[in-house]
């Protein structure tokens, strides 16, 4: 063992104060007597080291109130009597809000509530301080003085400290009794409901397991700091090694990707960081506790900070102190975890690829804390028809490996440990869904006219062979979007012409005859794999991507033709370049293809019967100068989401820009009529495809400015189908007329109504 294991760290943990109060509060907790006794002690323990005149304990009773436990300062006779309901007086904020409450004057307070038995009359200056633990309030931690002061930040972050640990003690039963444990604990693991935001409709019932784990239960306090001093040693050797070889098998990353991987490093192997963990050690804590600290500080700091550079860089370092709890406990790899026969998926975000690798029969829903509606995981989600919820990163905090959770893809409700009641409410809510879905069903072979004779063409989005069968199922047209990048993302390594080949010719076999349009790979810019090689881009978005990586990088994109001509033959092949541009594009991507074709001739191989060639219109350049390219294509296709983010400039996987702004903005849609009118005119067929298909009320509005054919996902469209028969497009469209410079954000309140009136059918 090194003299840097065993001797203690200098300055402390937080500075030599902290250091010395926590090695008191272990003292504390294993000091024989009664449970009150060693809280009492513990509390004086407090009070001493943060020079404070009162220190006090309340903790959460099953019936949601506050209960003083302790006090050092306070009337003694006031303990276990003295009661305040949750939001009541500044304890009950202080639980209610989950955030520390300063103030100098605490009578003065507007939520100031009395208690005259606690004989705090002489008290101004309050400082409470939550205890969180799984993302509830356990209790609160107050300390108070007679003098009208400020407390110091340093002052603060040692009360937030202490908070911390007070949390994980009244939970690990080294303080309290058996039965105030137990109660604790039931508080915890009692029902919960979170609130999100529906992605992928659909009700699932599972049983919760982590993408990547929480950290496991561990002990507070140790008693030999030598020991845990060599245990966090071996396990930041350990975490080092980990971050390195992930840092060596993705060497071919670069730009922001590397840029990524390299400040993780960076954070690993910073000396601050760990002298703060020795620091914690000690002071008296295991490993565990200490990082559990440190992590809780930096979170506290790093939360208030105003930089969005530093508040990200908390998802850098959680992820790094729970790698180091993970390998603390002896777990020496994350791999997959074990799916139960039903399981709740919960990660705070993940790729397509990643979702593609866990058995679809065991994964029954999702919930995501940081995606989007159009992130690319949503998008395969939703085609494989996995109900997902995202934008609740609180859950990942109250729900553990096992728990039983019910989710609401269409309201966007979590629930944790549901109730038998609530259980059966959504078991019965899953039953009307399915009979919904036998109604769609029944009703494929219906025309798909509205209810002013005009017909509407219904396509469905596909990305894998397996959506293949919802073609008939759902009675749609053809595939208007068949998305050929997940071969490319998956791998390890480009895939053959021959792997290519064999998916699409699958494709077109299970299509029957209808007409399947296969979008050539849209990879770059945010979509790679480990193989690719791309430069730094700062908007991956709008950068090397789509047809433009295509023309640079013939190499990728020839043999995906080569394939495509090969599937096809002696059938009728459609396909469709992404991300065109400019119209000068298309005759550089036509002669990519036309090589392929004299490349087959050449060697004899049958060709397909007709060849069309598309383009996606995404950008505002294409759309404005979309009768141009229209004139040099068979088809054409407006990509709904990028067009939408390019449009409001809100990056589509952010889901706080996203939420600012709806494609129901009467500028969007008229800017989209203007598009429509100017491709009608070169006769060249225009369909839409986007996720904003998916909400009834913007297709009927994207029918109301003339889009005539549709591509959206299988899960879709029945309702679609349905909303189309029940549609009077001419009134629908004399309604936008109408309101079309209307000065609002968004039509959308004034343009339901109008549905509404009007008979639609809204599912």
């Amino acid at each position: 063992m090194s003299i840097e294991n065993t001797r203690p760290p200098h300055g402390g943990h937080g500075g030599q104060g902290i250091t010395v109060l926590l090695k008191s509060m272990r003292d504390a907790v294993a000091k024989e007597g009664s449970a009150q006794d060693r809280l009492d002690h513990l509390t004086r323990v407090i009070a001493i080291h943060v020079v404070a005149d009162v220190c006090s304990i309340y903790l959460r009773r099953p019936d949601n109130e506050l209960e003083l436990y302790s006090t050092e300062g306070l009337n003694r006779e006031a303990v276990h009597k003295t009661r305040l309901k949750w939001g009541e007086g500044l304890v009950g904020l202080v639980a209610a809000r989950h955030s520390p409450l300063v103030t100098s004057e605490a009578p003065k307070h507007p939520a100031f509530a009395y208690r005259p038995e606690t004989g705090e009359d002489p008290l101004h200056s309050f400082l409470g301080v939550p205890l969180i633990r799984s993302g509830k309030t356990l209790g609160v931690l107050v300390v108070q003085n007679k003098s009208a002061r400020e407390y110091t930040h340093e002052e603060i972050e040692a009360v937030q400290a202490v908070a911390t640990l007070l949390a994980e003690i009244s939970a690990s039963g080294e303080l309290l009794s058996q039965e105030e444990t137990e109660a604790v604990g039931a508080m915890l693991h009692g029902p919960e409901k979170v609130k999100g935001f529906g992605i992928v409709s659909g009700i699932a019932l599972g049983r919760a397991v982590f993408l990547q784990p929480p950290a496991p239960k561990h002990k507070v306090f140790a008693a030999e700091p030598a020991a845990e001093a060599s245990r966090l040693e071996e396990g930041l050797s350990d975490l080092r090694r980990s971050v390195d070889e992930m840092l060596s098998s993705n060497a071919s990353l670069s730009g922001v990707s590397r840029e990524v991987l390299e400040t993780y490093r960076l954070f690993a192997y910073d000396r601050g960081w760990k002298d703060r963990l020795r620091a914690a050690v000690f002071s008296g804590l295991t490993a565990e506790s200490a990082v559990e600290q440190v992590k809780a500080e930096n979170r506290a700091r790093l939360s208030q900070s105003r930089d969005p550079y530093l508040r990200e860089r908390l998802h850098d370092l959680d992820d790094l102190s729970n790698r180091l709890l993970r390998l603390l406990s002896g777990e020496k790899n994350g791999g997959k975890r074990t799916l139960y026969d039903d399981t709740i998926l919960f990660a705070r975000t993940m790729g397509p690829a990643e979702l593609l690798e866990y058995d679809r029969k065991r994964l029954k829903g999702l919930v995501l804390g940081e995606v989007s509606a159009t992130s690319h995981v949503a998008i395969v989600a939703r085609a494989l028809k996995i109900p997902m919820v995202t934008g609740a990163p609180e859950a990942m905090e109250r729900v553990e490996q096992g728990d039983q959770a019910v989710i609401d893809g269409d309201a966007g409700d979590i629930h944790i440990r549901p109730s038998a009641e609530t259980v059966e409410s959504f078991r019965t809510k899953q039953t009307r869904y399915h009979e919904r879905q036998a109604l769609y069903a029944s009703e494929k072979g219906l025309e798909t006219k509205t209810k002013d004779g005009v017909d509407i063409t219904v396509l469905m989005n596909a990305g894998l062979a397996l959506d293949l069968p919802y073609l008939e199922a759902t009675g749609a047209a053809g595939v208007g979007l068949f998305r050929t990048e997940l071969q490319f993302l998956i791998g390890s390594q480009l895939p053959s012409v021959a792997s290519q080949e064999a998916l699409y010719r699958e494709a077109l076999d299970l299509a029957n005859g209808k007409p399947v349009i296969f979008r050539t790979a849209d990879i770059g810019g945010d979509k790679t794999a480990d193989y690719m090689e791309h430069g730094n881009e700062v908007n991956p978005a709008m950068g090397w991507r789509g047809a433009r990586m295509a023309l640079d990088r013939p190499g990728m994109i020839r043999p995906q033709l080569r394939a495509l001509l090969a599937a096809a033959a002696e059938r009728e092949l459609w396909v469709m370049f992404p991300f065109v541009t400019v119209p000068a594009e298309v005759d550089e991507i036509r002669e990519l293809l036309d090589r392929e074709i004299d490349r087959a001739r050449r060697r004899e191989r049958a060709l397909p019967e007709s060849i069309k060639v598309g383009a996606m219109i995404e950008t505002p350049s294409s759309a404005w100068r979309a009768d141009l390219i229209a004139d040099k294509v068979d088809f054409l296709s407006v990509g709904g989401n990028d067009l939408a983010q390019f449009y409001f400039a809100a990056d589509r996987d952010s889901e706080r820009v996203q939420r600012r702004y709806d494609p129901m903005n009467p500028g969007f849609l008229s800017f989209l009529q203007d598009t429509v009118q100017r491709v009608n005119k070169t006769g060249t067929p225009l369909s839409y495809c986007g996720e904003q298909t998916s909400d009834a009320v913007t297709a009927a509005a994207l029918m109301a400015v003339g889009i005539r054919q549709f591509s959206l996902p299988a899960a879709f469209v029945g309702p679609f189908r349905r909303l189309v028969r029940s549609l009077d497009v001419k009134k629908a469209a004399a309604w936008f007329k109408a309101h079309e410079s209307a000065p609002v954000a968004t039509l959308r309140p004034a343009f339901l109504e109008f549905l509404n009136e009007n008979g639609a059918v809204l599912e």
